[in-house]
């Protein structure tokens, strides 16, 4: 008879991203009704569980109308280059995850993605081993929600751009854990997005 060992359960950042103008969507999507609270709020529900003490929120465009939709216990950083695209907040946010303790990874992610659960993050966390990235798997490759190991903090503070961490996911360099989580593909970028989301669905 075999005995299951149990995983530590890995000490982990979360950096939620919500920087952007949202163009298409007409600006301050972040504060969007998501049954009954703003976008951004949805999110941070959903994932505070998962780093009760590490979540930071990465603002940058309307950041002042936004950053009081948001309680005080979570670390809130301004990207100033938010214009310049994903991966600056990626770099912004990862220079203030360190000042706020010693973590085995980071799990980034998008306010938008309102389907998201609490259980889809976990899903990404059960196969987090410590040293490889974990992500989720597109039609078009991997991308995030995604977790990276403590030795890539340092890589990601080197971002820029549009792409975020697309060329660290999908890229030669890094073995990645690819997790299928079909609530992912569902993103808010116009009013008819947002128009279209079920209650029952977000």
């Amino acid at each position: 008879m075999t005995h299951s060992i149990d995983k530590p359960i890995p000490h982990l950042a979360v950096l939620l991203l919500a920087a952007g103008e949202s163009a298409r969507f007409g600006g301050r999507k972040q504060l969007a009704d998501i049954n009954g609270k703003p976008m951004l709020r949805h999110a941070i529900d959903i994932l505070s569980p998962l780093s009760p003490s590490g979540l930071c929120v990465v603002l940058g465009a309307f950041h002042d109308e936004i950053a009081p939709k948001i309680d005080p216990a979570h670390h809130i950083i301004l990207n100033e280059n938010w214009a310049s695209g994903m991966g600056s907040s990626i770099a912004a946010g990862m220079a203030e995850v360190g000042r706020h303790g010693a973590f085995d990874g980071v799990l980034i992610a998008l306010c938008d993605q309102v389907r998201l659960c609490t259980a889809d993050y976990q899903k990404l966390i059960t196969e987090f081993d410590g040293s490889t990235i974990v992500a989720t798997r597109y039609d078009g490759g991997y991308g995030v929600p995604a977790i990276f190991p403590a030795h890539l903090f340092k890589t990601l503070e080197t971002l820029s751009g549009q792409q975020g961490a697309r060329r660290i996911l999908n890229g030669p360099d890094h073995d990645v854990i690819g997790v299928d989580l079909p609530n992912a593909a569902h993103d808010i970028d116009t009013q008819d997005d947002l128009n279209a989301l079920s209650p029952s669905s977000s």
